[in-house]
């Protein structure tokens, strides 16, 4: 007689085939765990390192997120659009002191519209020369400006880091200024992310020397 007609065959059966369907059950079960598992956020923490060697920060650290959540953090970018100018002189650097870490005799300085107030700076002996703007953006918490920081140094082999200026340090990379490649400095400090521009083509020091007279001005 064959063993699957008997009794005990059947038991064997029977056993082999519910223990392969606990073992099928269990495989079902881990899959579904590591597709729940989190995305990794797309914005840095404070405590990351930028493309530019720019890392760790004095504001908020990011706690990891929930291997059951998954999280969706849009990328933190600058707002530095010049506004328009209005009279007024700028209320983060004096004109003596903008002049003698940039290196260029200022003649008309002027604000530009918005909140906060940006400023720009113009060349004693050519009014229509641009020699360096501050930008200001806003954030709503510290980590998202530090962030918006470091971040806008990407895809800029050129930059540099000076770890002093502001919450963290700022990067200087370079940008374009009355349609002439200059430098600019960016750092954070609290919700406030900063951008100093200069007319000075080369090297950073004049943007990293602005940046570093700005900084304990901004509230």
């Amino acid at each position: 007689m064959r063993i699957g007609h008997t009794p005990q065959g059947f038991s064997v059966l029977t056993a082999l085939v519910l223990a392969a369907g606990i073992l099928l059950t269990g495989c079902t079960g881990t899959s579904h765990r590591l597709a729940s598992t989190a995305t990794p956020t797309t914005g840095l923490s404070s405590s990351a390192t930028s493309a530019g060697g720019l890392g760790g920060g004095d504001g908020e650290q990011s706690s990891p997120a929930p291997r059951s959540t998954v999280v969706t953090t849009p990328t933190p970018k600058l707002s530095n659009i010049a506004g328009t100018e209005v009279a007024g002189d700028c209320p983060y650097v004096t004109t003596a002191d903008f002049s003698l870490a940039e290196g260029d005799r200022i003649g008309r300085v002027v604000q530009l519209k918005g909140k906060p107030v940006g400023c720009r700076f113009y060349f004693a002996y050519d009014e229509s020369a641009i020699v360096g703007e501050v930008l200001i953006s806003v954030f709503k918490t510290p980590t998202a400006a530090f962030n918006a920081a470091v971040l806008s140094s990407h895809g800029h082999p050129e930059v540099q880091s000076d770890k002093t200026i502001g919450d963290g340090g700022a990067v200087a990379y370079r940008t374009m200024l009355q349609g002439t490649a200059t430098w600019q400095a960016v750092f954070s400090k609290g919700t406030w992310v900063v951008t100093v521009r200069t007319r000075q083509p080369d090297p950073a020091l004049n943007a990293f020397n602005l940046a570093r007279v700005i900084a304990p001005k901004i509230p």
